[in-house]
């Protein structure tokens, strides 16, 4: 039998690959005791499939949390509910919280969240998964010992907008470093369409240089390029945008790292689940890559390590801090609030037009305020919601209360 329970706020994608992290944990000492969504199909189909029975499905998450007590709370829903929720659920006392990333809209959310668990004597995690893939630890590894020397800097690039994708990145450059503080940030953001993404405004483009503690910077690149791959010279594939990953520039080498899936047949199915996005398991069996080139290596060397579930092993990392076993988790807290802290840095200092000294005071977030104040007027009006295919129904996008 189960040590622990675990209740999953938000019954979508996310909320499906957490739960296979609970149940990929050996043992399985964490059941899913509980669910919450809203939308009845989703809580239907999420039940169904992972065996929670109806008594044990909620339209309210705060109801669910009331009658459950559950021992660890999943927060599962879009940017906008994070802090919300995760507030809701530390005034219920849970041993742990594990929120979905980013961790909030703004650095004055992610405080309060941090206020709301240390106050109730919660732990919070912010589901970042992909440090803790396999080659990526063992990458992470590679560098403490100096097999590219000591890191000069960091470059990230991805599609999409910095809080959905490039916070990935922000977060996987500081866990190659061994969490050096970031120390200032300069940004430029281009928006020149009315991007929504879940109801967010989003821009279309931004770039960013973050300067560490150890000397080392972040390059941050959103949207910049538009190729994954091109064909090399001799007809192989070269990368140009990293995506999930990383380039890491030593004093000595360099180091790239990616994440790939295997072919979708070989995927885990949700069964009758919506799934507009895919398998949600796609996620769970995602591995990470990682190369390696130095003076004495003579080409690139890939990096080895056995796989396995990074979400599980987040779980595990849960389960461990709430036992008392590790003090500083790959996902604790301080590190998501970190990321929270260069993506608004970012936004600032495009605000502001000037290079931006951390910690940061600017509470709200600056992307938002700048698109209220028409600082940033599109040249092509028309807002549109760039995740407008995975909404249920007859929405087209995240708007109000949803």
């Amino acid at each position: 039998m189960a040590q622990y329970k675990t209740a999953i706020i938000a019954c979508g994608t996310i909320g499906r690959v957490h739960a296979r992290g609970w149940r990929g944990v050996p043992g399985q000492p964490v059941a899913i005791g509980a669910i919450a969504d809203t939308h009845p199909d989703a809580r239907r189909e999420f039940g169904e499939f992972f065996g929670v029975a109806d008594d044990h499905r909620y339209a309210d998450y705060r109801e669910m949390l009331d009658r459950e007590r559950p021992d660890f709370v999943d927060v599962c829903s879009w940017h906008r509910q994070h802090a919300e929720m995760t507030i809701a659920a530390a005034a219920r006392r849970p041993k742990v919280i594990l929120c979905q990333k980013p961790m909030a809209l703004s650095l004055g959310e992610a405080d309060e969240m941090v206020t709301a668990c240390e106050r109730n004597g919660v732990k919070l995690m912010i589901a970042f998964q992909r440090p803790h893939h396999a080659v990526w630890q063992k990458a992470r590894d590679l560098i403490r010992q100096g097999v590219i020397g000591t890191p000069i800097q960091v470059q990230i690039d991805d599609g999409g907008n910095i809080l959905n994708t490039n916070s990935h990145n922000i977060r996987l450059a500081l866990f190659l470093m061994d969490e050096p503080e970031v120390e200032w940030v300069m940004g430029a953001v281009e928006r020149t369409t009315d991007q929504q993404e879940r109801g967010l405004p989003a821009e279309d483009a931004c770039m960013g240089l973050a300067g560490c503690s150890n000397g080392a910077t972040i390059l941050i690149m959103g949207n910049l390029l538009t190729h994954n791959q091109v064909g090399g010279s001799d007809g192989s594939p070269r990368r140009i945008r990293m995506g999930q990953g990383a380039r890491v520039i030593g004093t000595d080498g360099m180091m790239e790292l990616y994440t790939g899936r295997p072919p979708r047949d070989q995927i885990p199915t949700d069964g009758a689940m919506y799934q507009p996005e895919g398998p949600s398991a796609g996620y769970n069996v995602e591995f990470g890559v990682a190369r390696y080139l130095n003076g004495s290596s003579g080409g690139w060397v890939d990096v080895q390590a056995e796989w396995y579930d990074c979400w599980a092993h987040q779980c595990q990392e849960a389960i461990d801090w709430a036992d008392g076993k590790i003090d500083d988790p790959i996902s604790g807290y301080r590190h998501g609030r970190k990321v929270t802290e260069v993506m608004m840095a970012l936004f600032e200092s495009a605000r502001k037009k000037q290079r931006v000294e951390l910690p940061l005071k600017t509470k709200v977030n600056p992307l938002m305020l700048m698109v209220e104040n028409g600082d940033l007027p599109v040249e092509w009006p028309g807002a549109y919601e760039r995740r407008a295919r995975i909404v249920r129904g007859e929405a087209m996008t995240w708007h109000g209360e949803h």
